[in-house]
């Protein structure tokens, strides 16, 4: 079987970084297109952003995610950067068992903006954007975060 879209040789000028739980996937090339990104290259894994982090990641994991996010935005040439959060996270689920929905968010917000302050100190010249998703009426809704804690 043929894809239907020819090949284009000239890479993305945009990452999303988001967790690899299948049920978002659509959804977020669906915002990223609608943010003007009409192809973009992705890092997928669970957890997601946090593993840019070292608040809710190992240092394995960590210097893993680090260096291939480096190497797509250098070796790509990109300009954007699309940090993704999602409600019902399993990987936070598994990694903090014992707190409270209202605690883990807290914690993934904390830990995009932790990795958006990681990439923009890192790579100066990118734009990043987060976002956290959440389920609203059996659909997903993109819920736009600052890169300062509001209190």
């Amino acid at each position: 079987m043929a894809a239907a879209r020819r090949f284009d040789l000239s890479h993305p000028h945009a990452l999303a970084v988001y967790c690899s739980d299948g049920r978002f996937t659509d959804a977020v090339e669906e915002l990223l297109h609608g943010l003007g990104h009409a192809r973009l290259d992705t890092l997928t894994i669970p957890g997601g952003p946090a593993l840019l982090d070292l608040t809710s990641s190992g240092t394995g994991a960590l210097d893993t995610t680090r260096a291939a996010a480096s190497f797509l935005v250098r070796g790509h040439g990109l300009r954007h950067v699309t940090l993704l959060a999602h409600e019902g996270c399993g990987y936070y689920r598994e990694r903090y068992r014992l707190e409270s929905p209202e605690a883990m968010l807290r914690r993934q917000l904390a830990d995009l903006r932790g990795a958006a302050r990681w990439i923009t100190n890192t790579h100066p010249s990118i734009e990043v954007a987060l976002y956290f998703a959440r389920i609203e009426a059996g659909v997903v809704v993109f819920d736009a975060v600052t890169l300062a804690a509001t209190r």
